[in-house]
């Protein structure tokens, strides 16, 4: 009698990292929540630098991404005055040497970093994931 099954693949895990269903503890989320919030607390009190500009258009990018890839076109268009906002601090950066926002673009970042950690919070990791992906790729200065 022959044996006519065919030999079986191997199957080799990847071990990539964590999975895609678990997240990190709410203490350490929140942690990553306020750094962008204390970079505009540097902005604010005249002490940010090109850093703390980096971090806020990458946390916001971030925040637009997701709100782009779940369909909620209010939460892009605030995250976009945001990022507007930002924009124009780094262009009157580059005019006057000095890194500062006026109120209302204050009130814009804040309301987009805040409006970024509710989409966190609600977000799958595979949607963070994909979104942090998208914004490395795509908008990172490389």
């Amino acid at each position: 009698m022959a044996n006519n099954k065919r030999p079986r693949k191997a199957y080799k895990q990847k071990l990539t990292g964590l999975p895609v269903v678990l997240r990190f503890n709410a203490e350490i989320e929140r942690g990553l929540q306020l750094i962008p919030h204390a970079e505009l607390l540097k902005l604010k009190s005249g002490e940010a630098d090109e850093q703390t500009w980096h971090t806020l258009i990458c946390r916001l990018n971030v925040g637009v991404t997701v709100a782009k890839n779940r369909g909620i076109p209010e939460a892009m268009q605030c995250a976009r005055n945001g990022l507007d906002a930002l924009l124009a601090v780094r262009e009157r950066h580059n005019k006057t040497g000095a890194w500062g926002a006026s109120g209302d673009e204050l009130n814009a970042i804040g309301e987009a970093l805040v409006l970024t950690d509710d989409l966190q919070t609600t977000s799958t990791r595979r949607e963070l994931r994909t979104a942090v992906n998208y914004v490395y790729e795509n908008a990172a200065i490389k």
